[in-house]
C-alpha cells in the first residue's frame, strides 16, 4: 500500500524457475482518482524502472511512468500488465492501449507476448562486446557518459542466444534488470529471433514479425 493505494508488484521476464525478472508496479485506477503528479510521485518512490496505472481494465487502457516522467511505451511494463489483466479478469485480453498506441497481446503456454511497432520505442545505443564476460564484468560508470545504452554479446550466435545488460541513468534507471524495448530493437536490427539472458539472469524472447512490428515475450510472476 502507498497512502492507501494498492500496488501490485510483478517480476517480468523471470527464468523457468521463477527467479530474477524486472519489477514493475501495477495500480488499478479506473475511477481516475490518482492525478498525474501523484502517479509520478508513486513511481519515483517505488524505484522501479516503470509503473503502470490501469485506467480501464476491460479495454486495457493504461498509462506508463518511469522515475522521471510519463512514457509512451515500455516493453517489460506492457508484458507484465497483459499478464496481470489476464490474471485479474475472467477473459483473456487481446490488446492494450498506451500513449504510444495499440499493442496486440496473447498467451503461449507459460509465456505472455506483446506485439508493438518500433516507432513506439525509445532510442537505444547498442554496444556489442567481444564476449559475454565483458558484458558481465562491465562497470556501470563506464556507460554513464552515454544515454540509455544496451550492451550485449553472443552466447551462441547459431542458436540466437545473447547476454545483455542495459543502463539508463538519464531516465533515473542506473541499470535495468530486463529491458523489453531494447531487446525488441535488437531483434529487429539482427533480423532474427533471439533469446536474451539479461541483467543477473532474466530471460527475454524477441522476434521480428513483419514490417516494423516486433514480438516480445516472457514469463511473469506476482510477488
Amino acid at each position: 500500500m502507498n497512502n492507501g493505494i494498492k500496488i501490485h508488484t510483478l517480476r517480468v521476464f523471470v527464468d523457468e524457475k521463477g527467479n530474477f525478472g524486472n519489477p514493475v508496479g501495477v495500480i488499478l485506477d479506473e475511477k481516475n482518482q490518482i492525478d498525474k503528479k501523484e502517479r509520478q510521485r508513486i513511481t519515483t518512490g517505488l524505484g522501479f524502472s516503470e509503473s503502470v496505472f490501469i485506467n480501464d481494465l476491460r479495454i486495457g487502457d493504461v498509462s506508463i511512468f518511469n522515475p522521471r516522467k510519463e512514457v509512451s511505451f515500455a516493453g517489460h511494463a506492457m508484458v507484465g500488465t497483459a499478464w496481470f489483466i489476464n490474471k485479474t479478469t475472467s477473459q483473456r485480453i487481446d490488446s492494450l492501449t498506451c500513449a504510444g498506441g495499440s499493442i496486440k497481446t496473447w498467451v503461449d503456454n507459460d509465456k505472455i507476448w506483446i506485439r508493438a511497432n518500433l516507432s513506439m520505442m525509445p532510442a537505444w545505443q547498442f554496444e556489442q562486446l567481444k564476449n559475454t564476460m565483458e558484458v558481465v564484468n562491465l562497470s556501470p560508470p563506464l556507460t554513464l557518459s552515454k544515454k540509455h545504452t544496451f550492451v550485449w554479446a553472443w552466447l551462441d550466435e547459431i542458436k540466437g542466444l545473447i547476454r545483455a545488460r542495459t543502463f539508463a541513468p538519464d531516465w533515473g534507471i542506473p541499470e535495468d534488470e530486463a529491458n523489453g524495448s531494447g531487446s525488441m530493437k535488437l531483434a529487429a536490427t539482427l533480423g532474427r529471433s533471439i533469446e536474451i539472458m539479461h541483467g543477473k539472469g532474466s530471460i527475454i524472447y524477441a522476434k521480428p514479425w513483419k514490417s516494423d512490428f516486433v514480438d516480445l515475450g516472457g514469463r511473469v510472476i506476482e510477488i
